[in-house]
């Protein structure tokens, strides 16, 4: 039988793992050997017609999407908000929903404008990410708020502060809860992707994933390799990094020290609301900034435990609110639409993503919504 010409094995390997589905499942789905999917995986053969129909119906993938060609690889690593206890599967499910959001960026770029990237700099920062003080992180976060113009005020959307300086940010659930935040280098749209986890979250949780994938864009892309992430010491010390920025963006120095007049969950509840950042998070800008010793900051997790702020029943305020959500992906394609229903035909057909997969990237699928609410500014022709 005749086999299917430009067929991408690298595509499979992207719909296999973006269901979650090992070889062995998918092979005996697709009534095939191990060894016959994986040298369709690498390449090695081309699939029959029969079996290519099976793969498409099997994993629910437009036909299309297994015959267009991939873009450069990405380089550097993935950094994992809780990389310990995310199974390989979870973060490989991820990780093509990145690259698919790198992708579908490319094609978008190609009818709006999107911001161009502008992450902020301080001078004199330290080549060794494992040689940056806290002192230079707490003037870094200073730094972003005074670049956006923000001062020591709270900032309404972190989704919005990191699209209005171009970085393109993925909002969905994943099943695994503890997979928070993520983010990577994406060299052929020559920005980070960053990304966080809507399941069973709040807004000040996201608030704080995007605040920590940012320093990972600012401070670490570029600087820590593969084998840095991988190794269990390093990796505590890069999300410790990590984790000072975003208290520090989140609630500059000047503004906690004048608001914080006793270190208590009490004090700490009265400003969740104004500035966006969990009371658990409060409680360790305060031992961050002297306010509070470790003894006392263990007193008041302990205390927060026992009130269920660790669990599902969350933090006071939590479900008043709302989610920000992001807007880039949306936007864009609402400015396609709003040009001509046939592009937005074909971008569809170019980027050729399961339904689940649009939802995911855009918050929509790409069929006529008859929107004509736009942010972005088409490019216009010739």
């Amino acid at each position: 039988m005749k086999r299917v010409e430009g067929f991408i094995g690298e595509r499979l390997t992207q719909a296999r793992e973006s269901r979650g589905l090992t070889k062995t499942a998918l092979s005996g789905m697709l009534e095939i050997s191990t060894n016959a999917l994986a040298a369709l995986e690498t390449g090695a053969s081309l699939p029959r017609q029969e079996t290519f129909e099976a793969i498409a119906d099997k994993t629910a993938f437009p036909r299309q999407f297994f015959l267009r060609s991939m873009p450069p690889p990405m380089s550097g690593p993935v950094f994992w908000r809780r990389q310990a206890s995310e199974p390989l599967r979870s973060q490989n499910k991820t990780s093509q929903r990145i690259e698919w959001g790198a992708e579908a960026f490319a094609v978008l770029s190609e009818y709006v404008d999107f911001p161009d990237l502008n992450l902020p700099r301080l001078e004199h920062w330290p080549e060794n990410w494992a040689s940056v003080s806290n002192e230079k992180i707490e003037d870094l976060a200073d730094h972003c708020r005074d670049i956006w113009g923000i001062g020591s005020y709270p900032i309404p959307d972190m989704c919005l502060a990191l699209e209005n300086i171009g970085i393109p940010i993925l909002a969905f659930e994943i099943e695994n809860e503890k997979q928070s935040g993520y983010s990577r280098w994406a060299d052929h749209i020559g920005r980070p992707i960053v990304g966080t986890n809507t399941l069973e979250t709040s807004a000040v949780r996201m608030r704080f994933n995007l605040a920590h994938e940012l320093y990972h864009a600012l401070a670490h892309f570029g600087s820590v390799t593969e084998k840095e992430v991988r190794h269990a010491q390093t990796y505590q010390a890069i999300e410790k990094q990590a984790h000072r920025f975003a208290g520090a963006l989140l609630f500059p120095r000047e503004a906690f020290l004048k608001c914080i007049q006793y270190p208590s969950l009490e004090e700490f509840a009265s400003h969740k609301q104004e500035w966006g950042i969990s009371i658990l998070a409060q409680i360790r800008r305060a031992q961050d900034l002297g306010l509070c010793d470790p003894e006392w900051a263990r007193a008041l997790n302990i205390r927060a435990s026992k009130n269920g702020y660790r669990g599902k029943r969350g933090e006071p305020f939590d479900k008043e609110m709302p989610l920000e959500m992001p807007r880039m992906f949306r936007r864009a394609v609402e400015a396609i639409e709003a040009g001509s229903e046939l592009l937005l035909g074909q971008v569809r057909q170019r980027l050729s993503l399961p339904r689940s997969g649009e939802m995911e990237i855009f918050g929509r699928p790409l069929a006529a919504s008859g929107s004509n609410v736009i942010q972005l500014k088409p490019i216009q022709e010739g």
